[in-house]
């Protein structure tokens, strides 16, 4: 998360806020399961941390792909 890449940062952050949002997602189910379902509110959280991670990865793939795709229009 420190390099000098700004994309491999961008990427670290990323892949950090699905791996929070997988894990919110299992302790709310688990703990909503085992403990109380006073605990249940853990699990939209997660799963709406990882629908957006996952949104913004899939635009920024899609972007990637289209920019390497087109030629670039020189004279």
């Amino acid at each position: 998360m420190r390099g000098p890449d700004p994309a491999a940062r961008s990427k670290a952050r990323l892949d950090l806020l699905e791996t929070i949002g997988c894990l919110l997602l299992f302790i709310g189910l688990m703990l909503s399961f085992l403990v109380a379902e006073s605990w249940f509110w853990l699990a939209p959280v997660g799963f709406v941390l990882m629908t957006a991670t996952y949104v913004v990865k899939g635009v920024r793939l899609l972007r990637t792909r289209r920019s390497t795709a087109q030629p670039e229009n020189t004279p």
